[in-house]
């Protein structure tokens, strides 16, 4: 079977979207052809969310590249950093570079193909911002959730870096605690979101203490960021008071 088997890539005016097959079809990524630096996808947009809270990332690594839409997002905002996106789909990329407009690699872009699991344990280097984003079928893999990888990720992050997971885990009691973990693992600083329109699960977790803020700095941060990445930072932090309990740790 090969990966045309496997996705369609679906075009509508202005859009380009890469669909898993299945019933039903799921839309992994989606990307605007005249501005890829949008991202499109609710979840995508919160899993950024997480830029609210760090300085602006000098080394980013994508676990999960898919079509490449935080790729674009990062790139363009981020034009400095340097970006590694690992990803195991060797096929994946290389279709996603033909009729995505995934990026190229080059001196601020490298791909690795690699297991994330792998890579992740024997690496030395250290990042400022790492995003978990990564799906076996519909779920997130049951290792992404082990106590070792989560320790790994952490060890793996400079000491103002922060980890951003995007999730699909149908186990209530799985997540509390996986969460649980994390909590420990990141010594409270973390937070939790819902994107109501997926079933995702976005969690970030800080290497370091988070400087309090009132809610009145937090508002005009927000209304900075979204002028400068287009995001929707106001709903984001809304979500983020909603849910997670102030005193807590990062709120």
């Amino acid at each position: 079977m090969t990966i045309e088997d496997e996705i369609i890539i679906r075009e509508q005016d202005d859009l380009l979207e890469l669909v898993f097959k299945g019933s039903p079809e799921a839309v992994q990524s989606a990307i605007v052809k005249s501005a890829p630096q949008q991202l499109v996808m609710q979840n995508l947009q919160y899993l950024m969310g997480i830029l609210l809270f760090i300085d602006a990332p000098k080394k980013i690594l994508l676990l999960g590249v898919g079509a490449g839409s935080l790729v674009h997002f990062l790139r363009f905002h981020f034009a400095e950093s340097h970006i590694t996106g690992i990803d195991l789909d060797a096929d994946l990329l290389q279709l996603a570079e033909r009729d995505m407009l995934l990026p190229a690699a080059d001196d601020k872009l490298t791909y690795v193909i690699d297991n994330a699991q792998d890579y992740i344990e024997n690496s030395d280097e250290q990042y400022d911002l790492i995003v978990v984003d990564i799906f076996d079928g519909s779920q997130t893999p049951s290792w992404v959730f082990s106590a070792d990888f989560t320790r790994a990720l952490q060890r793996r992050l400079s000491p103002r870096g922060a980890v951003a997971y995007n999730l699909l885990i149908n186990s209530e009691r799985g997540f509390k605690q996986f969460y649980s973990q994390l909590r420990q693992v990141f010594r409270q600083q973390t937070l939790c979101l819902e994107a109501e329109q997926y079933a995702n699960i976005l969690l970030y977790g800080l290497n370091f203490n988070a400087p309090a803020k009132s809610m009145g700095e937090l508002l005009q941060m927000a209304q900075l960021a979204e002028q400068r990445f287009q995001l929707p930072f106001h709903q984001i932090l809304a979500v983020i008071f909603n849910i997670n309990p102030q005193g807590g740790g990062v709120i």
